[in-house]
């Protein structure tokens, strides 16, 4: 099995390079649909290069003002990904996700099978989306967006920690974890051996400017290390790249 993680930005197209920035800042507020389509193309290559079975995606627009009501999962799915799923990333009853700008700012996945899924919620922070995806009978897959405040983040960590730890069977944890301060952040996950990361410390995930640093991960059971590996691929179109993990 082989999954594709992937933070697309919103499809903005910025590679988080200084000229992009300065270039394409108007892009934050407003995009055209055809600018987004194009953005899409080049992650549909990845998807068709790695032929994942399943694909994790953050900042996905499924139709806000910021994207001209461009619905980008429907523009991702195909014949090869039929199963689709895709949700508010701020929560049912999120202030946020009612308004203009916001309202839209997803997160989702794309499959080529039915999978059973659900949709958890973090209890602190604006981002609150954790899916919940049922691989097999004993192998859970959960992916999130942490916060930006390390404050925030690390509570949203220590209730993953609860979460995994009344799973059932082995975990596979995918995110945009925002550890800005480093892999210590991690502890409240990875104490105990609950899990561990399967990131090379010395690969970067996100880069602005001259700037790098490991932000998108994958942790996992420690009883799955012996089938589990990653590569990480960059992304022209964003300042993430993305993960593949493949099992078995």
């Amino acid at each position: 099995m082989k999954i594709l993680f992937s933070n697309l930005g919103y499809a903005t197209g910025i590679d988080g390079t200084l000229g992009h920035h300065a270039r394409k800042a108007l892009r934050h507020a407003f995009q055209t649909k055809a600018m987004q389509h194009q953005v899409l193309l080049q992650f549909g290559a990845i998807i068709e290069q790695n032929d994942p079975d399943l694909c994790c995606l953050i900042e996905i627009d499924r139709g806000s003002a910021h994207s001209n009501a461009f619905n980008q999962i429907e523009a991702l799915r195909s014949t090869n990904y039929p199963v689709f799923d895709i949700a508010d990333k701020y929560g049912p009853r999120s202030r946020l996700s009612k308004m203009p700008f916001h309202h839209g700012k997803s997160n989702g996945f794309l499959s080529k099978v039915p999978l059973e899924f659900s949709h958890l919620y973090f209890e602190s922070g604006s981002k609150r989306l954790i899916y919940k995806i049922q691989l097999a009978p004993e192998l859970t897959l959960f992916f999130a967006h942490f916060s930006l405040s390390k404050k925030v983040r690390t509570k949203q960590f220590l209730e993953m920690r609860k979460l995994v730890e009344s799973t059932t069977g082995q975990v596979i944890l995918l995110g945009d974890f925002n550890i800005f301060t480093g892999l210590g952040e991690l502890e409240p996950l990875v104490a105990g051996n609950v899990l561990q990361l399967l990131n090379a410390p010395a690969v970067p995930t996100f880069r602005f400017h001259r700037w790098q640093h490991m932000l998108d991960l994958c942790l996992y059971s420690p009883s799955l290390a012996a089938e589990i590996k990653l590569s990480v691929i960059k992304q022209s179109f964003s300042d993430h790249d993305a993960l593949l993990v493949e099992l078995g």
